[in-house]
């Protein structure tokens, strides 16, 4: 699986090919293509980080209820 690096590379070079293009419709794709590179790129690092963990209490806390 590319790494996150891969797909934010990939994006800029789509979003300023997308810039340059001359071509309306040529350039409105390569503009969608870099926004799915940015959420491929932001799944990758959602699935690269492991959730969050619950905070447990210490045994010798009391808790009030």
């Amino acid at each position: 699986m590319p790494s996150v690096d891969y797909y934010l590379k990939q994006a800029e070079i789509a979003s300023r090919l997308a810039l340059a293009e001359p071509d309306p419709e040529k350039s409105r794709a390569m503009h969608v293509l870099a926004l799915e590179l940015y959420d491929k790129a932001h799944q990758a690092r959602t699935e690269a980080t492991p959730p969050p963990t619950e905070p447990t209490m210490p045994p010798e806390v009391i808790q009030r209820q």
